[in-house]
């Protein structure tokens, strides 16, 4: 039974007739809502029980969340490894074709100048046999 704040204010009243002063006092000490609202050390026992019970099922769950974000992280840091290392291959390819490149350039332009020098230096050596022969 729900006791509203009427019937709490006519049984104050009441109790004041037979006790007097003493009412009050008795009033502060009944609850507001009624003995629905009163708990029991059985009612607490129950409430630990129960938030126990829900606390070792947060943690379980806690746990496997943390066991799948765990292989989650590990299998992404896996694959992540695994392009790094795709694209450092792919890096190192093209750099070793590039330095490739970079080396016949080189070696072609070497050889132009070489065979330049020399047709320069047989030239000045034809001159100088030339002017010494008829010098």
């Amino acid at each position: 039974m729900v006791v509203s704040e009427r019937d709490r204010l006519k049984l104050a009243h009441r109790l004041h007739e037979l006790m007097g002063e003493e009412a009050t006092v008795l009033m502060e000490h009944l609850p507001y809502g009624g003995i629905a609202g009163i708990v029991s050390k059985d009612d607490l026992a129950l409430f630990q029980v129960a938030m126990h019970t829900d606390m070792a099922e947060l943690r379980s769950d806690v746990r496997s969340e943390m066991a799948e974000l765990r292989s989650d992280v590990r299998s992404e840091m896996a694959e992540l490894r695994s392009d790094v290392r795709s694209e450092m291959t792919e890096l190192r390819s093209d750099l070793r074709l590039e330095m490739a490149e970079l080396r016949a350039e080189i070696y072609k332009a070497l050889n132009s100048q070489t065979l330049k020098i020399l047709t320069v230096m047989t030239a000045l050596n034809g001159l100088m046999f030339a002017g010494l022969k008829w010098g």
